[in-house]
């Protein structure tokens, strides 16, 4: 059997947040692009792993760092009805939220793909990848029912998450912190939720929740909260709890009756967590008011992922880059998220801590160490452990996603590498699409 072989400009791996704003920003700017999926939808972890809400699209002070094909997916969603757009944060940790229907967002950015003329290939995985002389020579796919593919790309952008692309090309990837990366969730959404009495307990209780939170109205479309602690604690002492933590997180929708927690963790993988969800269920209808009639509507279609495989990028974000707002003439774009590091070890978070001011991020950050014409988005960028906690989020991804794919389609189009992309040439492409923060 002969094996199909494809040979566009710029090949995206990865249909989540970064891989989608990549693929839309190849694509549109003149690149013959396509996207290859691992599942059979697009929309990643913030549609199908039920994400409580995008963030990180301003900084503390209120100002927007996010643009770009992220907040074109955003205003197309309102646009539809799935999202009421950036709203202020309930619970103090960042200026706003953007809470999204996720079934909605998938839609959305899948019609913006199709305007922008991206070619997607679902249900496909990476399974090999050819490198000569410094260079992807070689993509090897295989499509579920379907067999394989070879693509022969100019250039490669990987926005799995997990940095498969670079993994299988022997590409060099970070080693700081190698068995301390962040525990994995599994987030569950709950139907038949009261929302009246849970709200009354956390407007009676403010000492179980975050300081400067504000508690919602059963009347509202959205509220937003952390803590819950003592009845956690409860749960696990009683034994209802296999696992201690001392916070979720709540977001919900009290006029459907409905709410998304971010509960669960493991370090070991999707067993574990599904008795955590069923557990999890049990307790809230046991421990938290008007959690009686809950049940459980939906469960993420994969384990949430906070970090694994960091490229080692011919720069490297810091934590010191991110805490002290540093500028660098060659940014694509901004972050602006708090430092967020949940505690393998532990049931809380090792880091909370917030920002005084966006931070710049190197185009050096997307781009391999050791092979020319590939490039990284989304989480699995060149940061340290640290650094990955603020870089890692949805609204950043979008960002380095579309910083990744505009790189990728000038070298592609220009006939060279990412190692020679005229920086400035790149940061002007940028500002035209709206990114906010490319010098």
């Amino acid at each position: 059997m002969s094996t199909t072989v494809l040979t566009p400009q710029v090949l995206v791996i990865g249909a989540g947040s970064a891989g989608v704003a990549a693929a839309v920003a190849a694509a549109e700017s003149g690149a013959d692009t396509l996207l290859v999926e691992a599942t059979g939808h697009v929309g990643g972890t913030l549609a199908w792993q039920l994400l409580e809400h995008s963030a990180g699209f301003h900084d503390a002070a209120g100002n927007q760092v996010t643009g770009g094909v992220g907040q074109r997916i955003i205003a197309l969603l309102q646009r539809y009805g799935g999202s009421p757009g950036h709203i202020p944060d309930d619970v103090a940790y960042t200026a706003t939220r953007t809470p999204v229907n996720h079934a909605e967002l998938a839609m959305a950015e899948a019609v913006l793909l199709h305007e922008a003329g991206v070619t997607l290939m679902l249900n496909t995985a990476v399974t090999g990848v050819s490198t000569v002389d410094s260079r992807v020579t070689g993509v090897r796919v295989e499509t579920a029912g379907q067999g394989g593919t070879l693509i022969r790309p100019a250039l490669v952008v990987d926005c799995s998450g997990d940095a498969v692309v670079f993994a299988l090309a022997g590409a060099a990837v970070q080693t700081d912190h190698p068995d301390r990366t962040q525990p994995v969730s599994l987030l569950l959404r709950l139907g038949g939720v009261d929302f009246g009495p849970l709200l009354d307990y956390a407007r009676a209780n403010p000492d179980d929740f975050r300081a400067g939170s504000r508690i919602g109205r059963p009347d509202e479309d959205h509220v937003n909260l952390w803590g819950f602690g003592a009845l956690l604690a409860a749960g696990h002492a009683e034994g209802r709890l296999s696992w201690r933590r001392t916070e979720l997180h709540l977001a919900g929708w009290p006029t459907r009756g409905e709410a998304v927690l971010n509960v669960t963790r493991t370090v070991s993988g999707y067993l574990i967590l599904a008795n955590q969800v069923l557990e999890t269920v049990a307790w809230f209808r046991r421990y938290v008011p008007g959690g009686a009639h809950a049940y459980l509507s939906a469960v993420g279609d994969r384990v949430g992922v906070r970090e694994s495989r960091r490229v080692l990028g011919l720069r490297t974000l810091t934590q010191d880059d991110v805490l002290s707002a540093r500028r660098d003439e060659t940014s694509i774009g901004m972050g602006a998220f708090p430092i967020d590091v949940h505690d393998p070890d532990a049931p809380g978070l090792s880091h909370t801590d917030g920002l005084p001011a966006a931070y710049d991020i190197p185009y050096g950050t997307l781009v391999a160490h050791d092979l020319t014409n590939l490039l990284a988005g989304g989480r699995c960028i060149s940061t340290t452990h640290e650094a990955n906690g603020s870089a890692r989020i949805t609204a950043t991804c979008f960002t380095t996603g579309e910083a990744a794919g505009t790189a990728a389609a000038l070298a592609a189009v220009g006939g060279f590498d990412a190692h020679a992309v005229d920086v400035g040439k790149l940061q002007a492409a940028l500002r035209s699409r709206g990114v906010i923060g490319a010098r």
